[in-house]
């Protein structure tokens, strides 16, 4: 046994029982109990209640625990806020399992073999941020089985089978504060519309390793549309890997807050909807001013847009830009790497090296506003309107590189045309 003044080490010391009189004459103010790669399938009711008002961390990995319903140990530990039972056996989990357990803080439940989760299973620990129920073989989870979570921010459900059911708007809606949600490897073919409605703060998706087929046709039925609708605070979507083939711009459009989509490994079909995200409205400004600018630069148009969502340092700018209301959509960081499949003329090449695209594309962007403008009808959903343009001749424009953050976007880009 390792100690010291507020850890008790135990980890890899072949244990298979522990006697319930093991604490009881231990005074310190322990914090942390590591019991971790031992062979332990039951602990004594009342083995922790020797710190009962100062454990916080608990570490149960890799032993052997098929349930908590018959083990009472966690029932003394209202300060616990770490608890790891990962890498174990547990089929089940059920309200009671947790009782006690006020202020816990990380549940992590990784790789064991929970097949379902019911009706509000967590309602003893309503103050968890972090849950971890990843490497499972949950197929099953009642509507209702985040009840109560509205402090949750990470939920880690990857590499379980969870299937098309599973994912209900009802599922999330108790997930108010949740910021980073793992779903890859879980065998999905859709989403539901409106998903992440309620989820307001909820920043990164990751859904890599799934199966969102897309009938590509005139009356496409696109995979994952409207999915996003309403999470207004998601900036990044990972869909590595999930045989995505065409975006539903509408619904990516409106997430003005997005900033990135990984799509490597994709068949894509790279069409002027996708170029779209990837420029936002910059060509659209562009383009209405477009009598300010000679044919030479006109034609060059994609080359220094590419500047524009390629370079960190006018990225920058972007930012600034945006943040003033000079324009809607900013540009999307398409992962490096996402190639396209079709059309033809484009096939293996990748997304951010194609460019010349702007005259086959410009009626197609100029109408994107007006087609998704009303996509996303969320309650409470604030509308931004894009800044009126002003035509102003660049001969009235003096100014140097370091002015660019307080002088109008769309003089900004007339000006590096006429001076790059």
């Amino acid at each position: 046994m390792i100690y010291n003044d507020q850890t008790i080490n135990l980890h890899n010391f072949g244990i298979t029982n522990i006697e319930s009189d093991t604490f009881i004459h231990n005074h310190r103010l322990i914090q942390t109990i590591i019991l971790s790669s031992n062979s332990l399938s039951y602990l004594p009711n009342h083995l922790f209640k020797p710190f009962s008002k100062t454990l916080l961390n608990l570490n149960l990995q890799n032993n052997q625990f098929l349930s908590l319903t018959n083990n009472y140990f966690l029932r003394h530990l209202e300060q616990l806020r770490t608890l790891d039972l990962s890498k174990n056996s547990i089929k089940e989990i059920y309200i009671q399992d947790f009782l006690g357990l006020k202020h816990l803080d990380t549940l992590i439940l990784r790789d064991n073999k929970i097949t379902y989760l019911s009706y509000a299973t967590f309602t003893y620990c309503q103050k968890i941020t972090t849950l971890d129920l990843s490497d499972n073989k949950i197929s099953m989870m009642d509507f209702n089985a985040f009840y109560l979570l509205k402090n949750l921010k990470i939920l880690l459900l990857n590499n379980n089978p969870l299937g098309q059911r599973s994912m209900t708007n009802s599922l999330m809606k108790p997930l108010k504060n949740l910021q980073y949600l793992d779903l890859e490897n879980t065998q999905l073919e859709n989403l539901p519309p409106f998903l992440f409605q309620t989820n307001h703060r909820l920043q990164s998706i990751k859904l890599r390793r799934n199966n969102f087929q897309t009938i590509f046709n005139k009356s496409s039925n696109y995979s994952l549309k409207r999915t996003f609708c309403g999470a207004r605070s998601l900036v990044e979507i990972d869909l590595v890997s999930t045989n995505i083939r065409s975006l539903d711009v509408c619904t990516y459009y409106r997430i003005s807050s997005l900033r990135r989509l990984y799509l490597m490994n994709n068949p894509l079909h790279c069409t002027c909807d996708l170029f779209y995200l990837k420029y936002g409205d910059i060509y659209r400004l562009l383009s209405n001013n477009k009598n300010e600018i000679d044919n030479e630069q006109y034609a060059n148009i994609d080359i220094y847009l590419n500047r524009w969502v390629s370079k960190l340092e006018l990225r920058r700018h972007l930012e600034k830009a945006h943040e003033r209301g000079d324009f809607y959509r900013f540009p999307i960081e398409l992962s490096s790497f996402a190639r396209c499949a079709t059309p033809k003329k484009w096939h293996k090449y990748e997304i951010n090296n194609i460019t010349g695209i702007y005259k086959q594309c410009r009626h197609r962007w100029l109408a994107i506003e007006h087609d998704c403008q009303n996509y996303c009808q969320v309650q409470n959903h604030k509308e931004i309107s894009l800044t009126t343009i002003r035509s102003i001749s660049s001969r009235f424009i003096h100014c140097d590189y370091s002015s660019y953050s307080i002088i109008n976007f769309s003089l900004l880009l007339i000006w590096f045309f006429y001076h790059r």
